[in-house]
């Protein structure tokens, strides 16, 4: 099993998915999708005439009822997926489409909402996901407590294992966000993760087969349900379409609705040929009316009966066509899941309701490692963090220090100008040594440059500044292409640098100015980056010299002003620099616009 998330298939790996379909209708008969777009095989002949129908894989489910009913058990889901990251490889800004699904899955992985509790001898944790957690605050607190008392050393992780990204064929995003958690559970010897989302299930599963996933409906079957009224009554049964190739959760969900006392009939549809509740593969954003038939559909099946499921997506999914309600309702508060009245929370609560979930879950949980999102970072980006601030603690002493002894009165920019007047040569050339130096130690260069308006006046800060930037941009290609070639490779290995160099390949010194003017990547990274590329030394300095004077005119203009503003003086420099600053940062905007008008022409 890799330890990544698959790359985009290209199209004859796309082909080979489905050379085995024989284009016989079975799937057609099952799929609204393909029932309009044609069979797998049909599609692919259609994407190798034009890649842009690669699109069509954004309004498949992924639900695999495909694979179910397809007589040469083809991976027709897999084959979709495929598609939409080969697609999203080629046009990642179809991803804007998406950007809400994709805020809630940031949100999801941010510090502020998510929360690891590990007790002492904890080797197995409870991972609710996102929904269950922002729907059903207390239902999570009480099924984690039931499980503690079964295992009172199993630890609570509230984060989201980011299968939206993964749906979306967003793998490096995907990438960057599972594998740390995953590894920071390995490191802290976790080695069992019980979930109650089947997204998080599947995602566990497929990634992280050295652990023990497990459902917690399975777990729940072997324990002694907690007190509750008697109940009657008959329901029915909605599978999540990702459990489908599970029977042992079904089995599981079905004893425990038998435990409770009440009676189900099956759907049309179920178990492994259950139906999409409509909100599968993200479809609701490419195709309203097409998930929308999903639901309906469902809810057709279910014929007014209470519909019962153990996702909580699926839940709030059905319930504007249907009654539904989550099994752990069902167990935990059968009469309240039975009326038929429970309403999903809207968005802003369920954001209140997670985060309130934290705060008891610190408040409660003896622990031996407590944290959030930051502690999946590698051992290098914390001793990053720690030398910061070490740097901010010394700054602030220097601040202080510098205050109380009254020297601060020395730093008044008239007063620097007349010291450097008095040191002549030396200090423009300490401070261009000190800007060619910042790139290798990776010191941020905008200080710098408003240190250097401060210093030396609009003019004079220019040219200095502008000639310190460039040498220290040349100096840290020069490095990667001549020394450190093979180690600054291994640490720029992220797709994006990958396609720095083709797109270099290409378009030569045009990358090294847009990159320049439009900031898509960190600058430090970016002189190493074009080290590791083809492009000629001359073509590089030179269009950063060209490219880099911008954004200098731009601050200097600022920061030379400072002294006359703060005596309530606004110079032309300030009005200079406050007009280039701002078309600087609205040029990455005119950028994407300019982008969309094109795609929209093609």
């Amino acid at each position: 099993m890799t330890h990544l998330a698959e790359r985009s298939a290209d199209q004859r790996d796309l082909a080979v998915l489905v050379d085995d379909c024989s284009d016989c209708g079975a799937c057609l008969r099952q799929c609204a999708f393909l029932e309009r777009y044609g069979s797998p095989a049909a599609i692919q002949q259609l994407y190798e005439q034009d890649s842009q129908q690669g699109k069509l894989a954004f309004s498949c489910s992924l639900c695999g009822l495909c694979n179910v009913v397809c007589p040469a058990e083809l991976s027709l889901d897999q084959y979709f997926l495929s598609m939409r990251r080969h697609y999203i490889a080629e046009h990642p800004e179809h991803l804007k489409k998406y950007g809400g699904l994709r805020f809630y899955e940031s949100i999801g992985t941010s510090k502020t909402f998510s929360h690891y509790a590990l007790p002492a001898n904890c080797t197995g944790v409870f991972f609710p996901g996102c929904a269950l957690t922002g729907s059903r605050p207390e239902r999570t607190w009480e099924l984690y407590q039931h499980l503690r008392s079964e295992q009172p050393s199993l630890g609570l992780v509230l984060d989201c294992c980011t299968k939206p990204s993964h749906d979306l064929g967003d793998v490096d995003r995907f990438n960057e966000k599972f594998f740390p958690l995953r590894a920071f559970l390995e490191n802290n010897g976790i080695n069992t993760v019980i979930t109650a989302c089947p997204n998080c299930y599947q995602v566990f599963k497929r990634y992280a087969p050295q652990m023990n996933c497990r459902s917690v409906y399975e777990v729940l079957d072997t324990t002694l349900l907690p007190p509750r009224p008697d109940t009657t009554g008959t329901i029915t049964i909605h599978d999540p379409c990702v459990s489908r190739g599970e029977p042992h959760v079904h089995e599981a969900v079905r004893s425990l609705i038998d435990k409770v006392g009440l009676e189900y009939q099956e759907m049309k549809n179920s178990r492994k040929t259950a139906l999409c509740c409509g909100e599968g593969g993200c479809v609701m954003a490419e195709d309203k009316e097409l998930a929308l038939s999903w639901r309906q559909r469902r809810a057709d099946q279910a014929d007014q009966r209470l519909i019962v499921s153990y996702c909580a997506g699926c839940v709030d999914a059905l319930r504007p066509e249907a009654s539904a309600s989550h099994v752990l309702d069902i167990i935990f508060d059968p009469l309240t899941a039975l009326d038929r009245k429970q309403k999903s929370p809207g968005s802003l609560k369920r954001y209140i309701n997670r985060l309130q979930l934290k705060k008891r879950a610190k408040k409660q949980i003896a622990c031996r490692v407590r944290g959030d999102r930051r502690m999946t970072t590698s051992e290098h980006k914390k001793k990053n963090r720690l030398g910061q601030v070490i740097v901010f603690a010394l700054l602030v002493a220097a601040i202080v220090a510098l205050k109380m002894t009254g020297a601060a009165d020395y730093l008044q920019p008239e007063r620097l100008r007349d010291w450097i007047a008095g040191t002549g040569f030396w200090a423009p050339v300490i401070f261009m040594l000190l800007y060619t130096a910042a790139p290798a130690l990776f010191l941020p260069g905008l200080p710098l440059t408003i240190l250097g308006g401060i210093l030396f006046g609009p003019f004079w800060g220019v040219i200095y500044t502008i000639s310190g930037a460039t040498a220290g941009a040349c100096v840290a290609f020069l490095v990667a292409r001549y020394l450190g070639r093979d180690w600054i490779r291994g640490k720029l290995t992220a797709p994006r640098w990958q396609k720095l160099d083709e797109d270099v390949a290409r378009n030569g010194w045009k990358v090294v100015a847009f990159t320049r003017l439009i900031p898509l990547f960190p600058f430090n990274l970016l002189n190493y980056a074009f080290g590791l590329t083809n492009i000629r030394f001359s073509h590089y300095a030179i269009t950063s010299f060209i490219c880099m004077l911008p954004a200098t005119i731009a601050f200097i203009s600022l920061s030379s002003s400072l002294g006359e503003l703060i005596k309530g003086q606004v110079s032309k420099e300030f009005i200079i620099g406050i007009v280039l600053v701002v078309a600087l940062s609205l040029l990455p905007m005119w950028w994407k616009k300019r982008q969309g008008k094109r795609r929209e022409e093609q």
